[in-house]
């Protein structure tokens, strides 16, 4: 496990959510360690190594040797059964990837995705964008804060009832109060309806996350498509890269791809590909008498 100072120079260089040691304790509950240059997560089920080599002064986050040697290290020194790497590239060690049904024991898969960033300042906004802005300024009023209310436990409600998400990304979207309250990092960015209702109606917030000192980070964003008005949530973004700004932040990590409609939102702001994310999963094989106990286990034959 690192310590407090370990955990600290970490996430003061991360350049991508998973290295922001905070939130995936926050929300994931596992144990941070480092392999080499590149940090991993820890459970008794699973090892998630960020194949993103930390440096000092940084150098590239393409490093191949780097990933390479940390993986290999992950292998030797963790027993999870299971290993997943996220990394620019899939991992020379990962097994060859199964076709058809794959068996427990030999099961790989790849998934591809890229982080994309904006400069901080952002380029000028074109002008349908500018618009939106701008009547988005006259009917909602922007507040910032380090803490959730009814209203927007609301919001994430409605958002998990209306999608199918896998088990663990809900798990996720379920443990933001723990993580704005356990990380001081965080920031809540809420936009409330400008009118005489009472009390003030929620028509959307995004939280945005300020620990490193690169880079700062578009973690969630909720809106009320009953409430909220046309450029909402382009407004909640432009005050996350004016914070970012004011702490001299350069960049800021819009977060994966996800879907065409997501990543339409921040290409319009003019984001580009930053960082591939290939995730790559795979069982580890037991090796040795071990690996001729599983298969006796299983029922297969002993050679």
């Amino acid at each position: 496990m690192l310590g407090p100072d370990r955990l600290d120079h970490v996430a003061a260089n991360a350049v991508v959510p998973e290295q922001l040691v905070c939130y995936v304790r926050a929300v994931a509950g596992s144990t941070p360690r480092l392999f080499d240059t590149c940090l991993g997560y820890e459970t008794p089920d699973d090892l998630v190594l960020i194949g993103y080599p930390l440096y000092d002064p940084p150098q590239s986050l393409l490093d191949e040797k780097a990933l390479s040697r940390s993986v290999d290290l992950a292998l030797e020194a963790s027993p999870a059964p299971k290993i997943t790497v996220l990394a620019p590239t899939r991992p020379k060690q990962a097994p060859a990837v199964a076709t058809g049904a794959a068996s427990s024991e030999d099961s790989s898969k790849n998934t591809w995705d890229a982080y994309l960033t904006l400069p901080i300042p952002p380029p000028a906004p074109k002008q349908k964008l500018r618009n939106q802005l701008r009547r988005a300024g006259r009917e909602v009023v922007l507040g910032q804060g380090r803490a959730l209310d009814k209203d927007h436990l609301a919001l994430i409600d409605r958002y998990l009832e209306y999608r199918d998400l896998e088990p663990g990304t809900r798990l996720i979207f379920r443990m933001i109060p723990d993580y704005i309250q356990s990380c001081s990092g965080a920031l809540v960015v809420s936009a409330w309806l400008n009118r005489s209702d009472d009390p003030p109606r929620l028509a959307g917030f995004t939280l945005g996350d300020f620990t490193s000192l690169s880079t700062a980070f578009y973690m969630f964003a909720f809106r009320d498509p009953d409430l909220a008005p046309p450029g909402t949530a382009d407004l909640l973004l432009h005050a996350l890269l004016q914070e970012g700004e004011k702490r001299g932040q350069i960049r800021m990590n819009l977060g994966l791809g996800i879907n065409p409609a997501i990543r339409y939102f921040k290409q319009k702001w003019g984001a580009e590909v930053f960082l591939p994310c290939v995730e790559t999963s795979w069982e580890r094989r037991p090796k040795g008498w071990l690996s001729r106990m599983h298969k006796w286990i299983s029922g297969a034959k002993s050679p």
